[in-house]
């Protein structure tokens, strides 16, 4: 389902939806910057094995206001019953994490663990994706999980289950009557706003990868607790203007403001095997393309870091913090959960040595319309303005405010406004998240075209331009975290 174009939610330039025409703009993407600190957890328990895998998920629980992740433990060997475990982790602050005693699973010393569900029971698995679901009152939260049935080493099914908690767990659908979805191994899961299949599911589309030959590729499919809605569609393979060192390991999404987003990781297959992930961007989870310019999204560190092999991120959406609650940041921005480690598949391991790192990104930062040495515009397409104020998201190159921003509005027919034209607008902050545009001196001078069909013109001299909306310059709706 295509989400609709709604101006209340920020209109980032990842596609060219919003976009009539530009002018000596360049679209820049932007990487998160990680946390000097990182990694921020590591494993230290017998029954968490050599390091964590699969990062399922990490959110701010609004029932106790705590930071909470969650991990795979693989085969830890001092656990040798152990195949298959899912931990939980918590925080105050999202960067000092401990493992609480959950009433799960005891440990050989008698002492409760942070496991939260053992799957030694299972075949081969996939990782677990953690979704949380507010409108589900009783049971919060939903866990999506693609494995094979102890006798079906290869033939993977979707399950769902539920909690109230995050700890205690209910199968929706038991062992081995699960979703039948036709996909190998590495099978992520994302909420979207279709009420009859709201699981975006992307994986390893079988059919598609036998017919062709490929390596490795990612392939969409959506389902329900009951089925699916279709034969899996492909989401991006390697193709001729890549590096053929590299594959396709496996993708993931998230609903993000006005658009979906997705991040999928590179397998460079060299002597030296490495992973990092690249963005990819959608409007209705089936179509999707990777951002131009090409780049890549989250690297892995320098040699001697703990993630100079691999990233990895969390199988759920940043979370958005306000700048009172950065202690890394000045501005408010999006935190990114990963997961990285020496090793990458092809040389060690997987789980070898791995811990969970922080990055951290401008909100809406993800890419940026950028005027550097000329003059630049940017016209959007005819949009109906749905009433408040126009909010933007931009920063003066440099941080020297020797550059200009300026918005005029235009019918549909590309006349200015009385009033609304960019000598009419008055002068403002020069960075920010949340620059509310005003002209004239007069706070609702938008008021007068609500309901109306209009285009939006930038003017942008040494800028960066991450976002534009309409609406509330307070709105705290959008954190999942907030004061």
């Amino acid at each position: 389902m295509s989400k609709t174009l709604d101006l209340t939610q920020a209109q980032l330039f990842l596609d060219e939806e919003i976009i009539e025409q530009t002018t000596r703009l360049q679209r820049v993407v932007h990487q998160p910057n990680k946390f000097p600190g990182n990694p921020v957890y590591t494993v230290e328990e017998g029954w968490e094995g050599a390091g964590m895998i699969y990062l399922g998920g990490v959110y701010i629980d609004p029932a106790d206001s705590m930071w909470k992740a969650w991990y795979v433990t693989l085969s830890p060997p001092e656990y040798p019953e152990i195949d298959f475990a899912i931990c939980m982790i918590v925080s105050s602050d999202g960067i000092h994490w401990e493992r609480p005693e959950l009433d799960v699973y005891r440990g050989h010393d008698g002492r409760w663990t942070n496991i939260v569900l053992d799957l030694s029971p299972a075949g081969r698995t996939a990782a677990p994706t953690i979704i949380h679901e507010p409108g589900r009152k009783d049971e919060p939260w939903t866990m999506f999980i693609s494995l094979c049935s102890p006798v079906e080493s290869t033939h993977y099914l979707g399950y769902i289950l539920r909690s109230s908690d995050g700890v205690h767990w209910r199968w929706v659908n038991q062992i081995p009557d699960g979703l039948e979805h036709g996909f190998h191994d590495r099978t992520t899961a994302f909420k979207c706003d279709d009420p009859e299949f709201p699981y975006v599911m992307i994986g390893r589309g079988k059919e598609d990868i036998y017919k062709w030959g490929l390596e490795r590729a990612a392939h969409r499919c959506a389902g329900n607790e009951n089925g699916v809605d279709g034969e899996p569609t492909r989401v991006v393979t390697q193709e001729l203007e890549d590096d053929p060192h590299g594959q396709i390991y496996h993708a993931q999404g998230f609903a993000y403001e006005s658009t979906y987003i997705g991040l999928f990781q590179w397998y460079w297959e060299t002597d030296d095997p490495y992973g990092e992930m690249e963005l990819l961007t959608s409007r209705d989870t089936v179509n999707w393309s990777r951002v131009r310019p090409r780049r890549v999204f989250l690297p892995r560190g320098r040699p001697g870091e703990f993630d100079s092999h691999i990233t990895d991120t969390a199988l759920s959406p940043p979370i958005r913090t306000p700048q009172a609650a950065q202690p890394i940041s000045t501005t408010e921005s999006l935190w990114f959960y990963y997961w990285g480690g020496p090793a990458m598949h092809g040389n060690r391991h997987l789980p070898y040595g791995r811990g969970m790192g922080l990055a951290h990104l401008r909100a809406d930062g993800f890419c940026s319309l950028r005027a550097s040495r000329f003059d630049g515009t940017l016209v959007t397409k005819p949009i109906k303005w749905p009433g408040g104020s126009l909010i933007l998201n931009a920063t003066c190159l440099g941080g020297s405010g020797a550059g200009s921003l300026k918005v005029e509005v235009l019918t549909d027919d590309l006349k200015p406004i009385d009033g609304l034209t960019k000598d009419d607008l008055d002068a403002g902050p020069q960075d920010g998240t949340r620059l509310v545009q005003t002209w004239g001196q007069q706070p609702d001078a938008l008021d007068k075209i609500t309901d109306e069909t209009i285009r939006l013109k930038f003017y942008l001299d040494n800028y960066d331009l991450f976002s534009f909306r309409a609406g509330n310059v307070n709105d705290k709706k959008r954190y999942v975290h907030s004061d």
